[in-house]
């Protein structure tokens, strides 16, 4: 069989779903085989649709998370330096290699870009990172005080 016709797959059915594709075939005026690669792969999509979905929630669940996080660390802060940062004894550039958050103002943070890397006396917890311009506000923010 050439590539360009496909492989066979063999499954067992229920007789309820083989009538179910039978039928559904006649109205469509398609073979059966061509309905169930139609379901499949529909099916296929809709399911990756879904995690996309869920992982975008998640993902958006986490930032706001941290921002109502970074709000209560930085009340009475004027500096408005990132939550965690009593255990930050500095800031190191760095070229990223892959994608990740500024820590203060969530802009995405490319990878082959610079950023920088919170150095923590702690030897666990989430990396935390600095956009550029944000480091700029701190720097500023240090030398106004």
């Amino acid at each position: 069989m050439s590539d360009r016709q496909g492989r066979w797959l063999h499954a067992r059915i229920s007789a309820d779903l083989e009538q179910a594709l039978k039928r559904e075939a006649r109205r469509r005026r398609s073979p059966v085989s061509l309905v169930v690669r139609n379901v499949l792969e529909g099916a296929l999509d809709l399911v990756e649709g879904i995690v996309e979905d869920s992982l975008d929630v998640a993902r958006r669940s986490q930032r706001l998370a941290r921002r109502v996080s970074r709000a209560g660390a930085t009340l009475g802060n004027p500096g408005g330096e990132p939550a965690g940062d009593e255990s930050i004894y500095g800031w190191q550039e760095l070229i990223l290699n892959r994608a990740a958050e500024c820590s203060s103002c969530d802009a995405a943070l490319t990878a082959g870009k610079a950023a920088y890397r919170g150095l923590s006396d702690r030897a666990t917890g989430p990396l935390v990172f600095l956009c550029p311009a944000c480091v700029r506000r701190l720097h500023r923010a240090d030398e106004d005080r």
